[in-house]
């Protein structure tokens, strides 16, 4: 199947209207030799995608798919590839929504921590605050310590009881997780509702002072509570 000449831009444009639309947005003359065969052409690079995107599904979500099983995984991953759901993205981006469209609280779960662990394992390379940077810092030099949510640092908010799924040492009432990267390695964590807030407060930049703070109205030890935040990895040191 030959392209005729056209600018790339104009190619890649008009290629994509018909992949997504069909051939009635296949401007005539944009490839050589009859219809039949451009239509026959398009119809196995339109596969070819496809498969390829089924393919990124299952890859992207392996604990997801044991837990439905491949023939009901399959179905769902085509359904919803079929009506949209990975128009415009890439194949590493192609789960981003995936969650979204799994009726089973369970399964949902699971997809949306799995798609937080992809997130996490491919987020930029940052190295985290750990406590040993705390060494010999006065109390005011501490508080005032401006730190940030590391890039990697992931929250998921269960509405099932989905952990024991996502880790067997998770108890079912677990309804926060952490996912965090501080080196290679994606960790994970059970978490309440205050350390979840903390990172999202951390999402700007602020002092560690704030996060205490936020902390000890919820446990009985804000420092404690910042420090096993630290210890998992979720703060970088700005």
């Amino acid at each position: 199947m030959a392209c005729c000449g056209n600018p790339p831009v104009f190619d890649q444009a008009a290629i994509i209207a018909t992949l997504l639309h069909g051939p009635g947005h296949l401007p005539h003359g944009l490839f050589a030799g009859s219809e039949a065969a451009v239509l026959r052409g398009l119809r196995v690079h339109a596969n070819t995608i496809s498969h390829a995107r089924l393919v990124a599904l299952e890859d992207s979500f392996p604990r997801t798919r044991a837990f439905l099983g491949e023939d009901e995984f399959n179905r769902l991953s085509r359904d919803f590839i079929e009506a949209g759901g990975a128009q415009r993205r890439s194949l590493s981006d192609i789960g981003a929504d995936f969650s979204a469209w799994l009726a089973d609280p369970l399964a949902a779960d699971l997809a949306r921590a799995e798609r937080a662990w992809f997130e996490s394992y491919n987020a930029a390379e940052k190295l985290a605050l750990t406590l040993a940077d705390l060494a010999g810092l006065c109390e005011a030099g501490l508080l005032g310590l401006a730190v940030r949510c590391h890039p990697a640092a992931r929250i998921v908010t269960l509405s099932s009881d989905a952990a024991p799924l996502v880790d067997p040492a998770f108890a079912p009432d677990v309804t926060g997780l952490l996912i965090t990267r501080p080196r290679a390695e994606v960790r994970l964590f059970a978490v309440e509702n205050a350390d979840a807030a903390a990172i999202a407060i951390a999402q700007e930049i602020c002092p560690i002072g704030n996060l205490i703070a936020h902390l000890a109205e919820h446990h009985d030890d804000g420092g404690a509570a910042i420090a096993a935040l630290i210890d998992a990895g979720a703060f970088e040191k700005v």
